[in-house]
This record gives C-alpha cells, structure tokens and sequence, in this order.
C-alpha cells in the first residue's frame, strides 16, 4: 500500500532482482558514462577559454557554445541522481569511502608528483602531503560534497523510509520549490543556500528526488516516446537559454534566463529528469554492448580524478588549444574528438590503475579492518550516549 514505504522498498527491489543484472546496469551505467562524457564537454567549453572567446567568432558559434553548454548543466545532477536511485536501498559501507579516498588520493599525488618531477609545478612536501588528503581540502569539488552526501545517506534513507508516498511527493515538491525555483526567478535571489548546484544541500535534494524514482515510478520499457521526451525537452530548454543571451526575449525574460546556467536552476532539474526517467525506459539487450558498458561505467570517476586534476586540467586544455581551433567549420567535431579522446584515455588509464589496486581494494584485509573500525565507532558512540544519559 502507499501507506507502507517499507514494504515498497521491498517490492521495488523485488522487482529488479527480476531483470538480470546485465539488463538492470546497462541502461543506467550508459547514463553513467553520458554523464561524464557531458562533464567532460563543459570542461571543454568553460575550463579551455572556448566560452569566453565565442562571442568573436561570430553570432552561429557563439549560439553553438550557449546552446551545448545549456544541454551539459544536466553532467553533474545525473551522476548524483545515480548515486541516490541506488543508495536509498543500499547499506552504508566505510569500505565504499576508504576506496574513494585511496582512488582520490592516488591521483592527487602521483599526477602532482609528475609536473614536480618534470618541472612544471614546484617542488612543494607540504602540497604532496596534501595530496593524501583530497577530500578534505576540497582539491576535487565535486568528490568533497559526495562523501559529504554518503555520510548522511544513512540518515536520509531513514527519513525516506519513514514516509508514505503523499509525504515523499510533497519534500521533493518543497524542495524543488525552495532550492531550485527560488533561484530560478530573479538573480538577485540567493535561494537556501544550495550554492549554485555546488553544495551538499542541492546533492541531498537531487538524492530525494532519486530515491522517489526508485520507490515508486515503474518504468514501462517504451523508449521510442521516452527517447523523444528526454532528447526534444532540454534541447527546446537549451535553445531558450541561447535565445535569451541573444536578445531575442524580453528584457527581463533575458535577464532570468541568463541566471539558469546553473546546476540547481528550475530548467536544469526538469532536463536531468527528462534525461534520467528517459533512461529508465531504455532496455539495452545482454550482449557485448551490454558487458562494454558495464566495464567502462566504474572508470568513469577516474576519468573526473585524471583529467580534472588541478595540474593535469589547464595542461591538457592549453596542449589541446581549442580556441585557436574555433575559426574552423569543422570545430564542433574537432572538440568533440578531444572530448572522446580525454574520455578514452583516461578511462584506460584507470583501468590499469584498477586492475593494479584490486587485490589491496577487494581484499580479506581491508574488509576486515573497515568491519572492525565500523564496530570500534559504533561502540564509541554508545558509550557517548549512554554517558550522556
């Protein structure tokens, strides 16, 4: 019933143990892997000086740049919204964190350690210290508010449980509302603090949003209109974006419109959901396209660790020197060949990394001594409540 959130949980999880587990992951590791190759692209366009020289390349590419870079604002609230689709049904494991650090910490320091090495950063102990600690001192954005999110997962996955569907309905809707479209009237209007789509609290409403899907929506396994929904809607809503930076709206119209370049503007959400309810109705058949992209999906987050790195990023923008470039006809396909090729090389990088930490994050020992710290915590914490009684 809805009254019954619990017993919903267990009817949702019935029915995708249903689906073989090929067909369960295709579809959403596809997404997965769209996601980071879409991150990848905005990079392309606001990391490498393309965005700030396309207005003097002419009216056509100027409008190319705004309209792909309205279409990729969609990168990052897709990745979350996996994490929370899977995560209200999962248990918390410190196992899941201390690897994330160690893939971190990995890349932080061997790729620092490369441009001291070779000459082009300075030798600094300090900075290689800090490399061990990537989550802390924020040197990946993006991975500082994940871990922020997956420590309170435990405690929002209770909230969830705890309410019905008409309550779930109504958070997402007052979320939505103060977190999203607040921001979207006016740009003078700060909102709640959700600090542009770059702060736990716009992560926690987008793993609500998600873990909605996951309770109560069925998908009905007809992509074609799906395909149709989640491709026209925020091509039409990027293209909005684009008309307004143009002029061709209202003033004040324009002047709205021009704050949406935003991870938690009203447009963005409704193409994230666009896109991710889209993909829940794709049906990618067992077979070789299924395995590949079962494989490439877990190196994705090294493909954001390598080429996002804060020596690794405005080197390889600066090699590739895509404005230089943006005079050309063919510039579109130029940058989107250097989007792919970031993405493979990256990808195959982390393969071998993964390969080569497997056994150390797979093994007995780390299982051991993550159940043996979760227990030491556990314990510590009764007795601090206990004494505090």
């Amino acid at each position: 019933s809805e009254g019954g959130p619990g017993s919903l949980l267990l009817q949702t999880q019935k029915a995708v143990e249903n689906m073989t587990k090929k067909q369960r992951n295709a579809n959403l590791d596809l997404l997965r892997i769209v996601s980071m190759l879409l991150i990848v692209f905005l990079h392309s366009i606001d990391h490498s000086g393309v965005l700030e020289n396309a207005l003097g390349y002419g009216r056509a590419m100027h409008l190319y740049v705004r309209f792909t870079y309205a279409l990729c604002m969609v990168c990052v609230n897709i990745y979350i919204m996996l994490s929370g689709y899977f995560m209200v049904s999962s248990k918390f494991r410190l196992q899941k964190l201390v690897t994330l650090w160690m893939e971190a910490a990995f890349y932080s320091f061997v790729l620092k350690l490369i441009f001291m090495l070779t000459g082009q950063d300075d030798f600094s102990i300090v900075s290689l210290v800090s490399c061990f600690v990537p989550i802390l001192t924020g040197r990946y954005w993006f991975l500082t508010i994940y871990v922020g999110m997956y420590l309170v997962s435990p405690f929002l996955n209770t909230l969830i449980r705890a309410m019905d569907k008409r309550q779930h309905t109504l958070l997402n809707v007052v979320l939505f509302a103060v977190m999203s479209v607040w921001v979207s009237v006016h740009p003078s209007i700060a909102g709640m603090n959700s600090g542009g789509g770059w702060g736990l609290a716009w992560f926690v409403t987008l793993y609500i949003t998600a873990s909605w899907l996951r309770l109560y929506y069925t998908p009905d396994n007809k992509p074609l209109p799906w395909f149709v929904g989640f491709a026209a809607i925020p091509a039409g809503m990027a293209l909005v974006f684009c008309l307004a930076v143009w002029g061709y709206l209202p003033g004040i119209f324009a002047t709205v419109t021009g704050h949406w370049y935003r991870y938690d503007s009203a447009p963005v959400y409704l193409m994230t959901m666009c896109l991710f309810v889209g993909f829940l109705n794709v049906r990618i058949p067992s077979g070789k396209l299924s395995r590949s992209i079962v494989r490439v999906a877990p190196l994705t987050l090294g493909v954001y660790l390598i080429h996002a790195h804060a020596n690794v990023s405005p080197w390889s923008w600066a090699v590739l020197d895509l404005p230089a470039k943006m005079a050309s006809p063919m510039f579109p396909l130029i940058q989107l060949g250097a989007v792919v090729g970031i993405f493979v090389l990256c990808a195959a990088l982390d393969a071998v990394r993964s390969t080569l930490f497997a056994p150390l994050e797979q093994g007995r020992g780390l299982h051991r001594l993550c159940r043996l710290l979760e227990a030491g915590a556990s314990a510590c914490f009764d007795k601090i409540i206990s004494g505090s009684n």
